[in-house]
């Protein structure tokens, strides 16, 4: 494993392809498994850390704060237990579970449909690629983000940029990566129907996304002013 690991970044287009070619449902079921279930940890574990920083930075000790507050001295007891209410109102508001849920399926629905659109291309440009072995390019190259993701998370405590820079970079590389990888294994002739089809399926994907999430803006802006009229009344 830590070979196949190693590959994806020393000869990533080669395994790419090499790990297309096991078609091994149950190994690449398990791997979309593992990324989107680690994504979904690293994400709720940073969501929960930025709320305990939040809550250390406002009630930092019972001194500084008695010192800034306008209300008046609190007891220790008080001050813990303001501390204590504070972060919990937080923690609701994020709302761990949901965020861990939410990622959870939005990182394997990414996934699932990265493999769709290069099964729609390949089909479109007539080669006769089986679903998996694209699901398996998707998963390899989602292998290459999310290590860039938790490295980005570490540094982001450590020096922000360099956590930045890197989440780019493995971005990029998984994204060329897997260009590429398809690119090869679908042997077309034609490489101008690859560029028009694959810009449409692309454009078409696009629009969808669009639609969807402008439809949610319009609905929650809807709410938001529905709500704004009643308390008005």
């Amino acid at each position: 494993m830590l070979g196949e690991l190693l590959g994806l970044f020393k000869y990533p287009v080669t395994t790419f392809s090499k790990r297309a070619e096991e078609r091994n449902i149950k190994k690449e079921a398990i791997i979309a498994g593992i990324i989107a279930v680690v994504i979904a940890v690293v994400t709720v574990l940073t969501s929960y850390f930025g709320v305990v920083k939040a809550v250390n930075k406002k009630y930092k000790s019972l001194d500084d704060y008695n010192k800034s507050s306008f209300l008046g001295d609190v007891t220790k007891d008080e001050f813990k237990e303001m501390k204590k209410e504070y972060k919990s109102d937080l923690l609701e508001d994020v709302s761990l579970v949901k965020t861990f849920f939410t990622t959870l399926a939005v990182t394997a629905v990414a996934i699932v449909v990265v493999a769709a659109i290069l099964f729609v291309i390949a089909r479109m440009v007539k080669s006769p690629k089986d679903y998996i072995e694209l699901f398996s390019m998707a998963n390899s190259s989602f292998i290459i983000y999310t290590l860039g993701f938790l490295l980005n998370t570490i540094f982001s405590y450590i020096y922000a940029p360099i956590g930045i820079i890197i989440l780019f970079a493995a971005s990029i590389f998984a994204t060329l990566a897997l260009a590429n990888a398809f690119r090869e294994s679908i042997e077309v002739e034609d490489t101008n129907k690859l560029v028009i089809y694959s810009t449409i399926v692309l454009t078409v994907v696009v629009a969808i996304l669009v639609i969807i999430v402008a439809g949610y803006i319009n609905s929650l802006t809807s709410s938001l002013g529905g709500l704004s009229s009643l308390l008005d009344l």
